[in-house]
């Protein structure tokens, strides 16, 4: 068998030096394994190797390759894949639901003696003529940790999230050149195309070309080649784009702070951008660091012309990008693979997009017969090993558009791209799980709040519904349902306390409670708001509760403030929550159970019947106990892998206009509930999910805290002048939109998306 093993590397342009040698990587029991298979089935195992070895990269996590998707490795038949994991030359792991491959060490050995062989014949010389300076300067600055990036995308990036991503939208004659440069490798059988799939987020990202373990050194030999002053020259310069790609993403989205913080450089390009943005900033005492570079802060004057300025600069830094690297590329010679060496496992790209083929058989099935056809007479093995192209591997199986559900993952089904691309929702994944709806009246946004809060049911996410015109919820039976009218009875008291919860004393539910009445009746004067929260503490006295939490199981009744209330001498005080008590809002029968809400399903709190203005009073005092029980639990642990553990409760607002506090220069003004512990709640668990007919009615504090805007259509000329600003979109669009459809900005991707209604969705 050896003899037959070193005709087939011959065979695959090996000469005889280096078979000698590539001989003795392979283990014995391996040579005497293969003895029963076929010269072509031999082959077909040995090449699968290689392209595992090679295509590992194309999983990883922060750089570091783990494995390749399995489907990426099939042929017509897996046979191979059977094959290697019987002899231990590969293993297979799961990871978020998909299967890895990868060699073992004794195929690593096998693997790596291939390709060093493979490495050696390559024409580096010849490759770094026909590359332009900035392609290896560009790749070899990839590196995220210990480990450079081994992967190049197949197809220009739609989205300019990541750095590199950011140049080559930019600039289609640096992403033509890369791509040359990766067509080359994977000519010579030094690189292959594999499905990539990260690690850390679970998520399949398409084909890329994905480079072998060695592509440092291979990096390496071309920078050595190329004029040292160049090389430097454009070194600095994506140094320069990279530190105000940096900047701008922290400016505009908070993301890589401690980033920033660690760098010298990062932080003075920080003040560099601030500097030019006094108008819509205002630039406090930098935070001083050890090497001398204060790190900067700043309060944002104008959120609307503060994010205009970032947009600007974006689109200078573009517009840089694009005059400053500038690739004349000259057509590309027919490429001719040094000596016989043949593509390592080719894989069509266009196969990727294709249905699966008909009839796949999976691993331990009889695979080998489609290939095993034998020789004509007087046809040497050899010569038919050569004409036999090896097989395209088949195309990925249940695209990763259509899974439902990753492993730890939270995907919320929204609807569809106008191309039929499938649109999620992820929470976990973004800088913090809040969302904004905009909408006219029609324009579907209840629709949606039903969509999500049936998505989140359906994993056994609590939800919390807000409801201030009763139609939030639909008709589900298993909705837990409160309604709260005159006399009801259903209520839950803000002035009771709880011993389990220390966080509300009776001073903070005294303050919280004339905090929420102010907001709601702003023209209480200061004086009347003294002598209500006056009243109340009486009431806690008399009731023999104090700051003892000892105290806290004795219950402050309703009936005893409205006493104290109505018998005050200021009759302006009575007049003002005389409906309160007339409602009785906070008595009843049947108290609301936080820890029932918090324990999954979907609870719908129904104030339809109330007046407007004690609707939005009981909202507030309700969200203000639910954020201390929360507290009282809390926080959220950092750093963990599991999506779903990111979130003990989704708050789902309809009009929540009125739980937002508008703009205003007063130092003294009232923040309402929703400003006050936007920015706290996702610390303790909860997504807020807010809606409203403008963008207008998300003061800056607000929106700075939203990771998901989706506008849909505006009622009127006048929403959709206010909206269209702010979406950079034309008010013919928000006008034109029909139900459900709408605009969705989601970090920097921005997409034109269809909700698919509740009556459309497969239960």
């Amino acid at each position: 068998m050896s003899t037959e093993i070193a005709e087939l590397l011959r065979t695959m342009g090996y000469s005889d030096a280096e078979i000698s040698g590539l001989m003795e990587s392979f283990p014995s029991t391996v040579i005497e394994y293969l003895r029963d298979f076929r010269f072509q089935e031999v082959r077909d195992i040995i090449e699968t190797l290689l392209y595992i070895y090679v295509a590992q990269n194309s999983a990883s996590s922060r750089g570091e390759g783990e494995g390749v998707i399995e489907q990426s490795c099939y042929a017509y038949t897996s046979g191979p894949l059977f094959a290697l994991t019987d002899i231990g030359l590969i293993e297979s792991l799961s990871w978020h639901g998909t299967t890895l491959v990868r060699p073992t060490a004794t195929g690593e050995a096998i693997g790596r003696d291939l390709l060093k062989a493979r490495l050696r014949r390559l024409d580096i010389q010849g490759l770094a003529r026909e590359t332009h300076e900035i392609v290896p300067v560009l790749l070899a600055g990839t590196v995220k940790g210990s480990f450079i990036n081994k992967t190049f995308p197949s197809t220009p990036p739609r989205s300019d999230e990541t750095f590199i991503n950011f140049l080559l939208k930019n600039c289609p004659g640096l992403f033509e050149g890369c791509e040359r440069f990766a067509t080359r490798l994977k000519d010579a059988g030094c690189a292959v195309l594999a499905y990539s799939f990260d690690l850390d987020t679970g998520m399949i990202d398409g084909v890329v070309y994905t480079f072998p373990p060695e592509f440092a050194y291979i990096l390496k030999e071309m920078l050595e080649r190329i004029d040292a002053g160049v090389r430097d020259h454009y070194d600095m310069l994506l140094e320069s784009f990279y530190s105000t790609f940096t900047v701008l993403r922290y400016l505009a989205f908070g993301e890589d702070y401690e980033r920033i913080r660690g760098s010298r450089a990062l932080r003075r390009e920080l003040s560099r951008v601030l500097a030019s943005l006094t108008d819509v900033v205002y630039v406090l005492e930098g935070v001083p660091e050890d090497d001398g570079v204060d790190l900067a802060r700043f309060i944002v004057r104008d959120r609307n012309l503060y994010e205009k300025r970032l947009r600007d600069l974006e689109h200078a830094l573009m517009a840089e990008v694009a005059g400053k690297i500038v690739i004349d590329l000259q057509p590309m010679p027919a490429a001719e693979p040094p000596g016989k060496i043949e593509d390592a496992h080719p894989f069509s790209e266009d196969a990727a997009l294709q249905s699966p083929a008909a009839g796949h058989r999976e691993v331990g099935e009889e695979v080998w017969d489609d290939l095993a056809i034998p020789p004509e007479e007087g046809e040497r093995i050899e010569d038919r090993a050569a004409a036999v192209a090896h097989p395209t591997p088949a195309p990925l199986r249940n695209a990763p558009v259509t899974e439902p559900q990753r492993s730890g993952g939270l995907d919320l089904f929204l609807g569809y791209t106008g191309d039929g691309q499938r649109v999620n929702w992820s929470p976990g994944r973004l800088n913090n799980g809040h969302m904004i709806i905009i909408g006219g009246s029609g324009a579907g946004k209840t629709e949606t709040i039903r969509c999500i809060a049936s998505e989140l049911a359906a994993q056994s996410m609590p939800v919390l519904l807000i409801d201030f015109h009763g139609d939030m919820a639909g008709t589900g039976s298993d909705i837990r349902s409160y309604k709260i009218r005159e006399g009801g009875q259903y209520y839950f008291n803000p002035l009771e306390l709880d011993p389990e919860i220390d966080e509300i004393t009776p001073l903070r539910a005294t303050s919280d409670f004339v905090d929420a009445i102010s907001i709601n009746f702003p023209t209480l004067g200061i004086q009347q708001r003294r002598k209500l929260k006056n009243i109340i503490k009486d009431c806690y006295r008399t009731a023999g509760i104090t700051a003892d939490t000892a105290t806290w199981t004795r219950v402050l009744d309703f009936d005893d403030i409205e006493g104290g209330i109505m018998s005050c001498e200021d009759e302006t005080i009575p007049a003002y929550l005389e409906d309160i008590f007339d409602y009785n809002l906070f008595s009843g029968e049947d108290k609301i159970s936080i820890p029932a809400i918090l324990s999954g399903g979907i609870t719908h709190i129904n104030l339809n019947a109330l007046p407007e203005s004690l609707r939005y009073l009981f909202a507030d005092l309700f969200l203000r106990r639910i954020y201390y029980t929360l507290q009282a639990i809390g926080e959220i642990p950092r750093g963990t892998d599991d999506e779903r553990a990111k979130f003990r409760l989704f708050v789902i607002v309809d009009e929540a206009k009125l739980l937002v506090s508008q703009k205003s220069g007063s130092k003294t003004a009232i923040k309402a509930v929703l400003n006050k512990y936007a920015t706290e709640m996702r610390k303790f668990g909860v997504s807020l999910i807010l809606a409203s007919q403008l963008i207008a009615h998300f003061n800056e504090e607000i929106l700075a805290n939203i990771a998901v805007k989706f506008c849909m259509r505006s009622e009127n000329k006048k929403q959709a002048q206010e909206n269209a600003r702010f979406f950079e979109v034309s008010e013919k669009d928000l006008l034109n939109f029909q139900p459900g459809e709408g605009i969705l900005i989601s970090g920097s991707e921005k997409m034109n998306i269809r909700i698919v209604p509740t009556s459309e969705r497969k239960t």
